[in-house]
């Protein structure tokens, strides 16, 4: 088991585990490729375009070649490919694979002596959704064009994994007396809620992250225009997720048949009174940090509600236009976004079902809503939760890592706190008293940022070493004596 204090001289050593028996034949193809550093490499996979020059840049293009996408989920090569990197320099790792078969990678530096504290973590996720259609370049062919890099996860979020991979290496090889450790994650199944990734690891594994110190993760943003940067979002606080699965019954059988009320139509019928649901608007703590401190960065109407947002928002919504992407930080979003029925026009299926994303604010009653829409469904509406989180407080702005990427990042531009619509693993972090970090070393566009989720993923080579050299500088400050 490897924890605090173990040998940084043990090399090329890969241990499985499961916690439960149910090991098959994949364990033993996951060990024969880290062993013998398989992975997808450039000559699998012909011309990229122009060269990636850089270290950094050579493994974020044979990272984005391994097709990680969730569903269904393929991280072994993944991890695999990250552990090689690591075993050539001779810094250990630990691959943990859920009983469904999920790997997740683990590393660890030690402290040069007796330790000031907790460890520092370093954690992304391995997975990325799927591609889509709409590509200009295949998805996963790491092809460089005019000094961009494209693929799926070059933005969201290998790109930001490689930054971190790059830091434990520099400190490695550069001998950095260490006074913290410094743990590595890379961590399967972030896109689909977590359950098989950073969630499963803290519940199964609690000794490798006995007194974190604070963790550095995704969902930090560089707003930049060109080469100038605007201005830094550091999250330190996010909606949660409240995910569900609404199933209805009837009576199957052939298209042509009456069947006013089967499965198909009470599930529209509920979803319909749903969607149809009022919308509470209402500003949380975490929105009027963040806000507050980008109003001196907009225009002046933008900047005039920034600043006094409990008189521009109101109940049944804003009394001022909004800036796109903006009025989402005020409500509860619910948001139906699949729908399985039958495979065949011509057939009535017996059973229907719905997937519906909700974000809830930070302090939202998550029962309450779950009883509000349960009642909007109908009773005859089966309703499943299939990943929810307790609430839990910001990440504090007086910790050292924080006032650690200030320090780094500020001399660029100003550095904000940041409140997301979306989820990340950093909740796991935070529900346990963490102080977790969403940190992005990288300036990015709004064409850089339109690849998230989307077609044409792409990040510069240029702004990735650039933020690699940020996150080296960042750790550096928080880990060294």
């Amino acid at each position: 088991m490897i924890g605090p204090g173990f040998s940084a001289t043990t090399v090329r050593t890969m241990r499985i585990q499961t916690t439960r028996a149910r090991t098959g034949w994949w364990l033993v193809a996951v060990a024969v490729v880290v062993a013998a550093g398989l992975w997808v490499g450039s000559a699998a996979h012909g011309r990229s375009g122009n060269a990636a020059r850089s270290e950094g840049a050579r493994w974020l293009r044979d990272y984005l070649r391994i097709d990680t996408s969730n569903p269904p989920g393929r991280e072994h090569r993944a991890a695999a490919f990250l552990a090689d990197i690591l075993h050539r320099e001779r810094i250990p790792t630990r691959l943990l694979v859920t009983p469904d078969g999920r790997a997740n990678l683990y590393a660890r530096l030690p402290a040069h002596g007796e330790p000031v504290g907790g460890p520092l973590v370093l954690t992304h996720h391995m997975d990325v959704v799927p591609a889509g259609p709409g590509w200009s370049v295949e998805p996963f062919s790491g092809a460089v064009v005019d000094g961009r890099m494209w693929g799926r996860g070059a933005v969201d979020i290998k790109s930001l994994g490689i930054a971190q991979l790059a830091t434990m290496v520099d400190l490695k090889r550069r001998g950095v007396s260490l006074a913290r450790d410094l743990v590595f994650v890379g961590v399967a199944d972030e896109e689909t809620g977590g359950a098989q990734g950073m969630g499963w690891l803290i519940e199964q594994f609690p000794e490798l992250f006995a007194d974190v110190w604070a963790v550095y993760n995704e969902g930090g943003m560089g707003h930049a225009v060109g080469e100038r940067v605007l201005w830094w979002e550091v999250e330190v606080a996010q909606k949660r997720p409240l995910w569900l699965r609404a199933t209805t019954h009837g009576r199957g059988g052939h298209g042509s048949g009456f069947h006013p009320r089967s499965s198909v139509h009470k599930l529209i019928a509920g979803l319909d009174r749903l969607i149809a649901m009022p919308t509470q608007y209402r500003v949380t703590a975490p929105v009027r940090d963040f806000l507050g401190a980008l109003a001196p960065y907009h225009g002046k109407r933008p900047k005039r509600i920034f600043s006094d947002l409990d008189r521009y928002i109101q109940p049944d919504g804003p009394t001022e236009p909004m800036l796109p992407g903006i009025t989402n930080l005020f409500v509860d979003t619910i948001q139906v976004t699949v729908l399985e029925g039958s495979t065949a026009i011509n057939v009535i299926p017996a059973e229907a079902s719905a997937l519906i994303d909700i974000r809830m604010l930070p302090d939202t009653d998550a029962e309450a809503l779950l009883a509000r829409v349960r009642e909007a469904l109908g009773e005859r509406i089966n309703v499943e939760v299939l990943v929810t989180s307790p609430p839990s407080p910001p990440s504090p702005r007086d910790h050292p890592a924080y006032r650690a990427i200030v320090t780094e990042l500020g001399e660029i531009a100003p550095v904000v706190p940041s409140f997301m619509s979306g989820f990340t693993d950093s909740r796991h972090f935070r529900e346990r008293g963490v102080p977790a970090y969403g940190l992005s070393p990288f300036a990015l566009t709004a064409e850089d940022r339109m690849g998230i989720h989307s077609a044409d993923e792409a990040i510069s080579i240029e702004r990735l070493d650039r933020g690699i050299e940020r996150m080296i500088h960042i750790v550096e400050t928080c880990v060294a004596r």
